[in-house]
């Protein structure tokens, strides 16, 4: 079997923190916010509009469960991330620790609180996500950085009514605790961290058959040539394409996206990295398979 790589770069971002390459990832259709489900619930709304070389988005908005409306429209896939930062930060002193000099993330970073953003948006692609916003300076991160305040009387946003959720997802050190079952079909997944680091989904589809152990060892042998990684010396080559997932979210924090899934094998993965040794947490582990068969039945 071959693996091809085509499919999981990390993005800007990740390939500055992670020193892993940067790429366009295959990705199935995201849902427009106007046709999405998340976007009929009537959460007030945050809209995020990203280029090559920017962000576009409002100076501030009010705390409080948010839809993130997040659109690409420039020629690279962004992988970006949300952070509120730490108390003894500033605006100033996190704008120039993430400036274009940076080589590796500031020792504050992990200390920043992750509320959860829409997933790896390819091109031409709107993704959506609903988390919470506490009041504070909050920045939007890729291989640049935007500035917004989330504003508000309270430290914490009010308490909102849950979105109703298909599947629910757990995040932990180092793996996943996916749903039982999953139907097939368009659906909103809620997404909880239960473990006590950073952590993210990003789900993906895999074009057949596929192991965790192979996923790990596709993404420690990203330096061929050829587009696709040797795993055990037969063809026939499996593409790997996201279909959507949550950014960085914190310890004790729930997010919820919306996915559409048909029959198939699907990988969770997470990009996060260790601070001690730098690797990302799928190269620790943190990577499952499953299938979502006709009968929405899931097999390991």
């Amino acid at each position: 079997m071959k693996l091809s790589r085509r499919a999981l770069g990390m993005g800007m971002l990740a390939a500055t923190l992670l020193g892993a390459p940067a790429g366009v990832l295959g990705q199935e259709s995201t849902p427009e916010a106007s046709g999405s489900l998340l976007a009929g619930m009537g959460y007030p709304e945050l809209r995020i509009q990203v280029n090559d070389e920017g962000f576009e988005l409002p100076e501030q908005i009010e705390a409080g469960r948010t839809l993130i409306v997040f659109e690409n429209v420039g020629q690279e896939s962004r992988h970006s991330l949300l952070l509120a930062l730490p108390e003894e930060v500033d605006r100033e002193r996190a704008l120039a620790d993430l400036g274009p000099e940076a080589q590796e993330p500031p020792a504050w970073f992990l200390d920043a609180t992750f509320p959860g953003f829409p997933g790896e948006t390819l091109p031409g692609e709107t993704s959506v996500a609903i988390v919470d916003l506490a009041a504070g300076t909050h920045l939007v991160i890729d291989n640049f950085t935007a500035v917004l305040e989330v504003v508000g009387t309270d430290a914490t946003p009010e308490a909102s009514q849950d979105p109703a959720a298909g599947a629910t997802v757990g995040l932990y050190e180092y793996g996943f605790e996916i749903s039982a079952s999953i139907t097939p079909g368009r659906q909103v997944w809620e997404v909880t961290n239960d473990g006590q680091e950073p952590h993210e989904l990003l789900l993906a589809k895999a074009s057949g058959p596929v192991t965790a152990d192979q996923v790990v060892e596709l993404l420690m042998n990203e330096g061929e040539d050829d587009g696709a990684t040797p795993v055990d010396g037969g063809p026939p080559a499996v593409d790997i394409e996201p279909v959507g997932g949550v950014g960085w979210l914190s310890s004790g924090l729930t997010a919820w996206t919306e996915v559409d899934l048909s029959p198939g094998t699907y990988i969770a993965l997470c990009f996060v990295f260790d601070p001690e040794t730098g690797m990302p947490h799928v190269a620790m582990g943190m990577v499952d398979v499953f299938t979502v068969g006709d009968a929405g039945t899931p097999a390991a």
